[in-house]
């Protein structure tokens, strides 16, 4: 089989839903359609019918938002990594196991026939025993070409649920999971903080806030340590703004804590603000070689460039 000029690579996860026409060789991205239809909302709506099982539900969605693009592309395969593959996605499939090579097919894929005749090639996540990851996996070993001059390290994927996976001579061998995302917004919307933050934009000023809290986050004794953002309000009159950083900085610096005893290379990927954020957490803990820093940008390409080796693989 050929290698295909173009595929479309999308990225379902929990509560976003994009499509982008890639071209193959280049991975120039020629167009983009985005969703707030992520997983978690479509299954929702699954639920609410009966009309359809869940596998057609999903497909249905996936048909319908190809009509966004020309019609001379609507018929590329597709290729789909994120929580489609979970238990509430298109169809699930099992986690592969860590460890995993970088230059190795060694995630689980399925090929899928649509309606149509619609090709769609869905990736299964990985998991280790003390985290999973669907969607990640495919950013890190994008990433890998990067990673290779280094041997080993640690690479930092901040979200949601931000991921801490252990690279060695181009294996990824170890996985941990941190809920620092959604400990944060919980936190600073449904607890008894949520009258002592105020939402605001990563700026110059939030940050001897936020190193502030880093340094909470470092020292543990989290629990006692988040009730002071509430009675520094109350009593001292923080500033809501500025407690919104120190909350941050604290679960930031928690999660970051064990890596002051690390002499291993740190890779630090995200975007704006994520990237500025860790990094300034991160300065207080490791040398100044340590840190390997890599942008939007390069998270972008690793997605796609996953998601092509996975293509690539399928059409051999």
């Amino acid at each position: 089989m050929s290698i295909p000029t173009y595929f479309i690579s999308c990225d379902w996860g929990t509560t976003n839903f994009r499509l982008r026409l890639v071209e193959t060789a280049s991975l120039k991205v020629l167009q983009e359609h985005k969703t707030k239809q992520g997983v978690r909302r479509v299954f929702d709506k699954f639920t609410q019918q009966q009309t359809l099982n869940q596998k057609d539900f999903f497909a249905n969605y996936l048909l319908e938002q190809l009509q966004e693009f020309p019609k001379e592309h609507q018929k590329h395969t597709i290729v789909i990594a994120g929580m489609a593959s979970a238990n509430i996605g298109l169809q699930e499939l099992p986690y592969a196991d860590l460890p995993i090579h970088t230059l190795k097919n060694d995630l689980f894929f399925k090929h899928i026939l649509l309606k149509n005749n619609t090709k769609v090639l869905l990736i299964s996540g990985v998991k280790s025993d003390a985290g999973m990851m669907r969607g990640e996996e495919i950013q890190a070993i994008g990433l890998s070409d990067l990673l290779t001059s280094y041997k080993a390290g640690i690479l930092l994927l901040p979200g949601t649920h931000s991921k801490h996976i252990v690279y060695e001579n181009e294996m990824f061998t170890k996985l941990k999971t941190y809920m620092t995302g959604e400990l944060f917004e919980v936190l600073s919307s449904r607890s008894i903080l949520k009258n002592s933050v105020s939402k605001n934009s990563w700026s110059e000023k939030r940050k001897e806030a936020f190193k502030k809290g880093v340094q909470l986050g470092f020292d543990g004794h989290l629990t006692a340590n988040l009730f002071s953002i509430r009675a520094q309000h109350i009593i001292n009159g923080a500033k809501k703004k500025n407690n919104y950083y120190v909350l941050s900085g604290m679960l930031i610096g928690e999660e970051l804590s064990y890596l002051n005893k690390t002499n291993k290379k740190v890779f630090l990927a995200a975007a704006e603000p994520m990237l500025s954020m860790y990094e300034l957490a991160l300065e207080n803990i490791l040398e100044q070689n340590q840190l390997v820093k890599f942008n939007a940008n390069d998270l972008e390409k690793a997605f796609l460039k996953g998601q092509k080796n996975i293509l690539l693989q399928y059409v051999k």
